[in-house]
Formats: structure tokens, C-alpha cells, sequence
């Protein structure tokens, strides 16, 4: 068995670098005491794991938004309740209620369906 065949890297990549960016990879694989390869792979595996965290919260984004919408809605509410209890006991004001449940429901389930 030759080394190739026991070597558990098998995959090549070519990466090209001007004067400057050659000279920060010297400088990190010095830092960290270890040849460029392993330098800049281990550089690359541990960024991975916050690179897909990145992409997570971005793709998540618009839930965040949605859910913000419904903290919002859910405060107008307390807010309309806490200023005049009699008028939210009030049949006026119940369609308005209904209305702004209706709302944050649909909030809800929009959420609920993206996810």
C-alpha cells in the first residue's frame, strides 16, 4: 500500500494569492506554529461553523420580522387595554379586538408555515 493510498486527503485545492495575501498566510501559519496547509484548513473548518450560523440567521430573517410584527400587534393591545378598561369591556371597542387577533392569527400561522 503506498502512502497516496493511506493518506486520508485525498482532495486537492489550488488556491492563488498576490505578494500581500501570501505574506498574511506566511504570518498566520507562523502564529500558529504549523505548516500553511493545516494553517489555512483549520482556518477554514472552525469559520464553517459560524458561516452556516450567518446564513441561518439571514434566511431566518423575515421570520424575525413577522414575529417583531406580532410583538408589535401584542402591545398595541395591551396598550389599548390598559389605557380604558371600560371601553375594552365596551362593545365598541370588541370588533376592534377581534380584528387585531384575527391579525396576529394569521401572523401565526404564516410563521408557522414557512418553518
Amino acid at each position: 500500500m503506498s502512502y497516496k493510498d493511506r493518506y486520508h486527503r485525498k482532495h486537492s485545492v489550488t488556491l492563488c494569492f498576490n505578494d500581500e495575501e501570501f505574506a498574511q498566510v506566511e504570518e498566520l501559519a507562523s502564529m500558529l506554529k504549523k505548516p500553511r496547509a493545516k494553517a489555512i484548513r483549520e482556518l477554514i473548518l472552525n469559520k464553517e461553523f459560524k458561516l452556516k450560523k450567518e446564513i441561518s440567521k439571514n434566511e431566518n430573517g423575515d421570520v424575525y420580522y413577522q414575529l417583531h410584527k406580532i410583538g408589535v400587534n401584542i402591545n398595541q393591545i395591551a396598550r389599548a387595554i390598559n389605557t380604558d378598561i371600560d371601553k375594552f369591556i365596551s362593545h365598541e371597542f370588541a370588533e376592534d379586538f377581534i380584528n387585531l387577533f384575527e391579525e396576529i392569527t394569521n401572523e401565526i400561522e404564516d410563521i408557522k408555515r414557512r418553518i
